[in-house]
């Protein structure tokens, strides 16, 4: 339930105030309070319908160089003043942070409207399950190999306040609606899989009955899949596995990342490294995407452009890493770390059709699962295609094949994009992000194992 504005800032107002009367140098207090609903279906029913609420209060106690992080879930008079005397205690015990210089300074934030959607924030379990049952109904209806429809549906609304003791008093709400869906389907033994979800702050902005056939299609078209050799391919990557390309990616656009050596920019910055269509950047306040007026320091967003044709430009800062270099946050604290959040990709002018139709013997890819980092600096990530994965052969898509495991240095892949798609998906980040990306078509992509699903 949302509390509202005025309350989360008493609330974080009095942590900040009883840290200082402790001792505190500096301090800063944040409220989060959120609340999800969770309709979840399997094998074409409705199994489980929760819901959940959770207040946290997080403080930040300064002394000196000395700095503690605790939490909380009551908020009470008396638990606040538990909270800033734990958090007294801790940062005395604490060894000093010789790189620490300060909290962040207010800034003038902008609010965004339409983040908070009434219709979302009170989406009825009746209303998620008229929606489960179009999508399931949908799915069905496409084919009778169509066996079993499985996902999830949810409705989270939340609220967000930072205050410090410098004079940052920022608060938002927002809500977030989520669909995702998997569907098996079956013809002589044999089992196809079809994935495809949508996100957005308003529920009614879904549309179960086409996520339902995006995914039954690809389900009955997967059956039959066959093993092929592993090897070196070319590679069509759908937004859906780019989403997760691009989730990777990002960690290496951390300052954190950059300063402690282990970023690809390190070694790329202001260098052409990659195929001059590609362009990245992150804006926190474009409302095409899931966008959130300032991070978790009560910084505002500001758009970065990350990646300009080609070319590796800037990185993202939280306070901490911007004052080691002398500079501003930009905006992108995340709490272990600065990261962007609010990633866009440029779309280029390609259809899926014409990227089928321009590869010579390569792989149409839905989805990139149970992805690892093996190697940072080089971000080099492995992991393995589900879903749906389909061979092309001259031009034309030949038969789905059997789930292959890879392990490829994306930067090799962006050096080798040959076409970009026109259309763009939105992929959720939880509920502080979202990723807006294109499909690709990359010249190269190691696939190294071959699986008997």
């Amino acid at each position: 339930m949302i509390v509202g504005k005025e309350t989360c800032l008493e609330i974080a107002n009095k942590l900040v105030k009883e840290a200082l009367n402790l001792g505190a140098t500096q301090a800063e207090a944040r409220v989060q309070n959120f609340s999800s609903y969770l309709t979840r279906f399997a094998n074409s029913v409705i199994h489980q319908n929760v819901g959940e609420s959770n207040f946290s209060l997080t403080l930040r106690f300064v002394l000196g160089k000395r700095i503690s992080t605790v939490s909380s879930n009551e908020w009470g008079l008396e638990a606040i003043k538990k909270l800033a005397e734990r958090g007294c205690k801790l940062a005395k015990v604490l060894e000093e942070n010789p790189e620490f210089v300060s909290l962040p300074e207010p800034e003038p934030i902008e609010e965004l409207e339409g983040l908070y959607i009434k219709e979302t924030a009170e989406c009825t379990p009746d209303t998620r399950a008229e929606m489960v049952k179009a999508l399931i109904d949908e799915a069905h209806s496409l084919s009778p190999k169509v066996k079993e429809v499985a996902g999830a549906l949810s409705t989270t609304s939340l609220e967000m306040a930072v205050v410090n003791s410098l004079g940052i008093n920022a608060y938002a709400k927002s809500t977030i609606a989520n669909l995702e869906t998997i569907i098996i389907s079956r013809e002589n033994g044999v089992e196809g899989f079809g994935y495809a979800g949508d996100v957005s702050r308003n529920v009614k902005e879904l549309n179960p009955v086409a996520i339902g056939i995006e995914a039954a299609e690809r389900s009955v078209n997967s059956l039959g899949a066959k093993k092929i050799e592993p090897g070196e391919y070319e590679v069509i990557l759908e937004p859906y596995a780019m989403g997760t390309a691009l989730s990777y990616t990002s960690y290496g656009l951390s300052a954190q990342a950059y300063q402690d050596g282990t970023s690809f920019m390190n070694d790329l910055m202001g260098k052409k490294a990659f195929n001059e269509q590609f362009t990245l950047w992150d804006d926190g306040r474009d409302l095409k995407g899931l966008a959130f007026p300032f991070d978790l320091e009560g910084v505002p967003k500001k758009k970065i452009m990350l990646i300009e044709e080609g070319t590796p430009k800037n990185i993202v800062y939280d306070s901490y890493t911007a004052h080691k270099e002398g500079k501003k946050s930009t905006g992108h604290a995340a709490g272990y770390g600065p990261i962007p959040t609010h990633l866009f990709m440029k779309p280029g002018n390609a259809t899926k059709e014409e990227m089928i139709k321009e590869t010579k013997k390569g792989l149409l890819v839905t989805r990139l699962h149970y992805v690892r980092t093996v190697h940072p600096r080089k971000l080099v990530i492995t992991g393995m295609t589900r879903d749906g994965t389909w061979l092309i052969e001259n031009g034309e898509i030949k038969h789905p094949v059997k789930n292959l495991r890879f392990t490829e240095s994306l930067l090799r892949t962006y050096a080798n994009i040959e076409l970009i798609g026109k259309e763009v998906k939105r992929i959720g980040r939880r509920w502080y992000g979202s990723i807006l990306t294109p499909a690709i078509k990359a010249k190269v992509f190691l696939f190294t194992g071959v699986t008997e699903y």
